[in-house]
């Protein structure tokens, strides 16, 4: 080992180990990769005018294309078009923020965390007080009756039961 040897071959040689190992263990050939390529790469002397040769390379790469179809896009404008000018129409509809399904549900948050006191998370006592609440409804809750009103879901959760169990 006279010369030097960059962190790529490193990598490549502990790569080509395990794929070694990967192919004792599955019985299966496979394929090294040459690295090479990426160092003549790498070891190439880039500058800007090397970047302009290479960029008229790719123009003469790309001329003899067809050119660009962009027609899969029309569908999505005229969405947009629609859009836009729906918008525009709507534009002079004023909004009640202040509905009255809005005001019910501030009612009935309000209603039910009244009495629901603000916890101290940094006090053990009420964190712990927060704690039996929660089991207390919790236990609560289980012991209510649970019934589907949607026969389709009754039916798929049936199913679902008998498939599993």
């Amino acid at each position: 080992m006279s010369h030097k040897k960059s962190i790529v071959e490193g990598i490549s040689s502990i790569a080509m180990l395990g794929a070694t190992m990967a192919e004792e263990v599955t019985g299966v050939e496979l394929n090294p990769v040459n690295i090479s390529a990426q160092q003549l790469i790498d070891s190439f002397d880039w500058n800007d005018h090397e970047e302009a040769r290479y960029r008229d390379w790719i123009r003469e790469q790309i001329q003899d294309r067809p050119p660009a179809d962009f027609s899969e896009f029309e569908g999505e404008e005229s969405a947009r078009q629609r859009a836009r000018e729906e918008t525009e129409r709507k534009a002079n509809i004023e909004f009640d923020w202040d509905d009255e399904k809005e005001k019910l549900f501030r009612a009935k948050y309000v209603e039910q965390f009244k009495d629901s006191p603000i916890i101290d998370w940094e006090s053990e006592t009420q964190e712990r007080q927060a704690q039996m609440r929660s089991r207390e409804r919790t236990e609560q809750r289980s012991k209510q009756k649970f019934e589907w009103d949607d026969m389709d879901e009754r039916a798929c959760m049936e199913m679902y039961r008998k498939k599993y169990s």
